[in-house]
């Protein structure tokens, strides 16, 4: 029952997409007999591996009753098993500990542009046929349009939205440095966008201006770059330097319009992921009659966004009835698409991860009980002999103690080697980060003394004449 349960959970993790997925997921039969034979082998092996020591006894020891003195030496199995439970948990917990932590700092990150009272909506012009001039006209009357809406404060087109989880990368000859051909060319991510496209992304200038209009009615090239590729494609100088620059792309002829200018320097920012390294980045300006598919930014003056976004669909649709309008929705939860990868893993690793601390915590205490158990009579000599309270406390709960600690040396390097392979969903949060491992360490540690209190309670209230009559 509780698999057809995690099925309607699991299936509550759709992308945040507008393009609608279908995903069956049932209880397959083929799965359920499998974990079902698996489920019955494992209790028929962990019934008959007691039944089978319990066949070899030992005679002298068994005659004289002492085989209980000293017993937790021989539960070595018993030790194991429990000690894998703290390392599995250990290295779980760890796992969904660092990708919480990544989804925190990737919330806080800085990507380039300002998620709040901003929205966006996309359409594809080339799926009505419209042609260079069409394009250009139904452009400038949606942007004339779009500026008059109430509450619109700065809007602009884009092929390309930063984090849209696609990439268009060119290969970028500088003017007057040697040209690389191939593989070795260096590139960078390009986008194309009209003036204001920046303000309304809420991207910061760092030098220069924006584009003009005039400068995409004169069919002139111009661009605004990140400063990671300033640095890049001009080392050593000033990022105000790479101001009036010129470069073109590989593929295009060099002389003289294809050259494009360097009027602007942005913020850098994440483009493709929040994991990403920071990498050059420009954006061109759209040119009158290129570009079918746009996305349309607008910023807000901020309150609700809803009546921004029925106002800007509302005048796609009186320039084109007909064209299909998609992606409407604010910057805020366009951020949903890159962070849905951490959320599903915090999500996922988090509920592994305390289920297996719960496992640990019922292993420790069930084995400690079972010790217990067995010892009573060992602890009951212990107390006949002067020991004290605090003495059989000590001594039933270092030895959970120890198997925990063991547990959590294993767990430890475990998580030290395989925390690097996850460093995609960690968004600027360390692998080995110390707060998360001494945390994790020290919440484990703690319910392992929990486990082991209750034990150790009942040792310390062992009545030695009882347990010396008991046998």
């Amino acid at each position: 029952m509780l698999a057809y349960w995690l099925v309607d959970a699991i299936m509550k993790f759709q992308p945040p997409m507008d393009i609608p997925l279908t995903i069956e997921l049932d209880i397959d039969y083929r799965v359920l007999l499998f974990t079902s034979i698996v489920s019955v082998l494992t209790g028929v092996v962990f019934g008959l591996l007691p039944a089978l020591q319990a066949t070899k006894p030992e005679l002298v020891p068994a005659l004289k009753d002492e085989t209980n003195i000293g017993g937790y030496s021989r539960s070595w199995l018993r030790s194991g098993l429990v000690v894998m439970q703290v390392a599995l948990s250990l290295v779980l917990l760890i796992c969904a500990g660092l990708v919480v932590r990544g989804l925190q700092n990737a919330q806080r990150l800085s990507p380039g542009l300002i998620t709040n009272n901003a929205v966006e909506l996309s359409f594809d012009l080339s799926l009505q046929g419209y042609d260079g001039p069409r394009i250009q006209q139904f452009k400038e009357q949606l942007l004339a349009r779009a500026r008059t809406v109430p509450g619109v404060q700065a809007v602009g087109l884009t092929d390309f939205v930063p984090l849209s989880m696609n990439i268009n990368n060119e290969a970028i000859n500088v003017e007057g440095q040697t040209q690389q051909q191939g593989m070795n060319a260096p590139t960078a991510m390009v986008s194309r966008a009209t003036p204001g496209f920046t303000t309304a992304l809420g991207t910061r200038l760092i030098e220069g201006r924006d584009f003009t209009e005039t400068e995409i009615a004169n069919n002139r090239r111009v661009a605004l770059i990140n400063a990671a590729m300033a640095r890049k494609f001009w080392p050593n100088q000033s990022v105000q330097a790479a101001l009036g620059k010129r470069f073109s792309f590989e593929n295009s002829p060099v002389p003289p319009d294809a050259w494009i200018e360097v009027v602007g320097v942005i913020e850098d920012g994440k483009y493709f992921s929040l994991s990403e390294e920071t990498q050059p980045f420009l954006f061109t300006n759209l040119r009158p009659q290129s570009g079918s598919y746009l996305t349309l930014v607008a910023r807000t003056g901020g309150g609700d966004s809803s009546p921004v976004i029925a106002a800007l669909r509302r005048e796609v649709q009186q320039l084109d009835a007909t064209l299909p309008v998609y992606g409407v929705k604010t910057l805020t939860e366009h951020m949903a698409v890159p962070l849905f990868p951490a959320r599903v893993a915090a999500t996922l690793l988090g509920a592994f991860g305390l289920l297996a601390l719960l496992l640990a915590a019922i292993g420790i205490f069930g084995v400690m009980s079972y010790a217990v158990s067995q010892r009573t009579r060992e602890l009951g000599i212990r107390i006949a002999l002067g020991a004290s309270a605090t003495n059989i406390f000590r001594l039933v709960v270092g030895q959970g103690l120890t198997l925990t600690a063991i547990g959590l040396g294993i767990g430890l390097a475990v998580a030290v080697a395989g925390t690097r392979l996850m460093s995609g969903l960690l968004y600027g949060v360390n692998a080995l980060d110390v707060a998360t491992f001494a945390g994790v360490s020290a919440l484990l540690s703690s319910v392992a003394l929990l486990a082991c209190y209750v034990p150790a309670r009942r040792a310390m209230r062992v009545d030695p004449l009882i347990a010396l009559r008991s046998e």
